[in-house]
C-alpha cells in the first residue's frame, strides 16, 4: 500500500499481496504504461520488496495478469480478453471474493464455495483456458451454472464487474493548544475552543463530514487531566453550536484548577442530509436542539429532562425519563410517513366503532390535594383549592376500587403489626351500592417504598356537573384528584 501511494491516491487493496492501482493520470508526469510500470517495480526493489506488475485497461485485466505473469506485463487498451486467453483456468481461484461474489444474484452462498464449485465444473468439461471459457455460448453456459457464470465470463474477457473502491487514509479530527497563561474562567476559555473548532469544522465541511462525538480534554496546572465528552444527537459541524454545547457541559461539570493546555478531538461522521417539503413547517435546526438540550442539562440537571418512557408497572401514572435523541434519518422519515398513513386509514375505518364514546379520562400530571367529606367511608363533597377545579356535593358516586402495588420490592418487609394506617383487625370489607369489595388480609405488612402505592380510587359526579376520579392514600390517610372525566 506504501508503493501504491506513492505513485496514485486511488488505489484498493484486494489481499496483504494484492493492490490495484489507478494509473490513469501519470501518463503526462512518467510517460507511457511501460515507463510507469518500470517505475513502480524500482521503487518496490528500493524497498525490498518482490512484485508482479500488470498494466492493462481494465482492473479485472491488470489483477489476473500480476497473478499469473511474473515481471512487468504491458497490455494496450482493447487487447485485454486477447492477452488474458492463454492463462490457466485456475487463475480464476485467486481472485478476491468480493470481485466475484459482487454481481452475484446468489449473495446468501458463500463466494469461496462457489468458486470451487465452478472451478471443479470448468475441469470437469475440459476447459484449461480462460479464452476457452470465454469463448462459451452465454446462453447455455448461464443455465448450467445460472447468473454467476455471466460473472465468471466477463472475468475471463477483462471486463471489469465493479468500478475501483480508493481506499480513504483515517483522518484524525484533532487540535490542541498550549496557553502561555492558565485560564480559570468561562469566559477566556470560549476565545480558545473557538480558535481551535474554527479549523476543524472547515476540515469537516471539506469532507463532507459531521461531529458526532465531542471530547474536550483539559490539561490542569496540576499535571491532571479532566476529560469530557459529549455525544450529539445530529451530526454538528456549527462552529458556534459546537463551542456553546462544550462551555454548558463545563459550566456543569467545572475543571478543578486552572487550564494550561486545551484539546479537541472529534469523533466525524457522515454528514446530513435533509430534504425540506412545501408544505410542512420547518423544524428547528439540530443546533437549535442541541443548544436546548444543553442548556436544559445546565439549568436543571442531566436527569430533569428528556422524553416520556413507559414503565413496567400497574401504578397509574407512573413513567420514567430517557434522553432525547433526533433521528433526521430518510428512511426513518419515511417509516414515521408510512405508520401515520396507516394509522390515518385505520381511525377512519374504525370511526363507527368509537362513535359510542362520550367520555374520556385528562389524568393530572400531578394529583390535586383535595378536601373530601366522607361518611362512612363514602365521599360526599370535594373541594380544592387548585384553579380550574370545581368544587361541590356528591349527587353520585362508585367505588371503591382498592390498588395496590410494589409492596413486595426489597425493604418492603416488616412484621405483622406494623401495617398501614387504615387496616384496623376488624376491617374485613368495604361496602358500596353496588357490590361488597374485600380488603387485604390484616396479617400482610406493607411497605413505604417509594414506588408503592395504596389507594381508594372514586369515581364521583358532583353538582356543578364535573366529574372527577379521586382516590384516599391510604398511608397518609389523604384525599387527591386524580383525572377528570370529559
Amino acid at each position: 500500500m506504501a508503493i501504491a501511494q506513492e505513485f496514485s491516491p486511488r488505489f484498493e487493496r484486494h489481499r496483504d499481496d494484492l493492490v490495484s492501482v489507478d494509473v490513469s493520470g501519470l501518463s503526462r508526469l512518467l510517460g507511457p504504461a511501460r515507463t510507469i510500470g518500470e517505475e513502480m517495480r524500482r521503487e518496490a526493489a528500493a524497498r525490498g520488496v518482490r512484485v508482479h506488475v500488470a498494466v492493462a485497461g481494465t482492473r479485472m485485466a491488470a489483477l489476473l495478469l500480476a497473478i499469473a505473469r511474473p515481471g512487468l506485463t504491458i497490455v494496450a487498451p482493447g487487447d485485454e480478453a486477447a492477452a488474458l486467453a492463454p492463462l490457466a483456468i485456475g487463475t480464476l481461484e485467486k481472485i478476491p471474493c468480493e470481485d466475484i461474489g459482487t454481481q452475484s444474484s446468489q449473495r446468501t452462498s458463500d463466494p469461496e464455495d462457489f468458486a470451487a464449485f465452478a472451478a471443479l465444473a470448468f475441469k470437469k468439461w475440459g476447459l484449461k483456458t480462460l479464452g476457452e471459457l470465454a469463448a462459451l455460448p452465454s446462453a447455455d453456459f448461464v443455465s448450467r451454472l445460472g447468473r454467476p457464470a455471466r460473472v465468471w465470463q466477463a472475468m475471463a474477457r477483462g471486463e471489469d464487474l465493479r468500478p475501483l473502491v480508493p481506499m480513504l487514509e483515517e483522518e484524525r479530527f484533532e487540535s490542541s493548544l498550549d496557553l502561555e497563561w492558565p485560564i480559570s474562567d468561562l469566559e477566556p476559555l470560549s476565545f480558545v475552543l473557538t480558535r481551535l473548532l474554527e479549523p476543524l469544522s472547515t476540515r469537516l465541511e471539506r469532507r463532507d463530514r459531521g461531529a458526532a462525538v465531542l471530547h474536550v480534554l483539559l490539561r490542569l496546572v496540576t499535571r491532571e487531566t479532566t476529560a469530557r465528552r459529549l455525544e450529539l444527537p445530529t451530526p454538528i459541524r456549527d462552529v458556534r453550536a459546537l463551542r456553546t454545547l462544550a462551555l454548558l457541559d463545563l459550566e456543569a461539570h467545572p475543571a478543578e484548577a486552572a487550564i494550561d493546555r486545551v484539546t479537541i478531538v472529534i469523533d466525524p461522521t457522515p454528514g446530513r442530509v435533509v430534504q425540506h417539503t412545501l408544505y410542512t413547517r420547518t423544524q428547528p435546526t439540530p443546533e437549535q436542539l442541541s443548544t436546548l438540550l444543553a442548556r436544559l442539562g445546565a439549568l436543571m440537571g442531566p436527569d430533569r429532562f428528556g422524553a416520556p418512557a413507559a414503565v413496567d408497572t400497574n401504578r397509574p401514572g407512573a413513567f420514567a425519563m430517557k434522553p432525547f435523541t433526533i433521528d433526521h434519518e430518510e428512511k426513518n422519515r419515511g417509516d414515521r410517513q408510512e405508520r401515520r398513513g396507516n394509522i390515518c386509514s385505520a381511525s377512519s375505518a374504525d370511526s363507527a366503532v368509537f362513535s359510542g364514546v362520550v367520555s374520556a379520562i385528562r389524568r393530572c400530571r400531578q394529583p390535586v390535594p383535595a378536601r373530601v367529606a366522607a361518611v362512612d367511608g363514602r365521599p360526599v363533597r370535594v373541594t380544592t383549592d387548585r384553579h380550574g377545579f370545581a368544587g361541590g356535593a356528591v349527587t353520585q358516586c362508585a367505588g371503591p376500587w382498592r390498588t395496590s402495588g410494589e409492596w413486595w420490592l426489597e425493604g418492603a418487609g416488616g412484621s405483622s403489626g406494623s401495617g398501614r394506617s387504615g387496616r384496623s383487625g376488624g376491617e374485613n370489607s368495604v361496602s358500596s351500592t353496588h357490590k361488597t369489595y374485600q380488603t387485604y388480609p390484616t396479617h400482610l405488612s406493607y411497605s413505604t417504598h417509594p414506588s408503592s402505592w395504596d389507594r381508594d380510587e372514586w369515581d364521583v359526579s358532583l353538582s356543578d356537573g364535573a366529574v372527577y376520579r379521586v382516590f384516599r392514600d391510604r398511608d397518609a390517610n389523604s384525599w387527591f384528584i386524580d383525572a377528570i372525566v370529559d
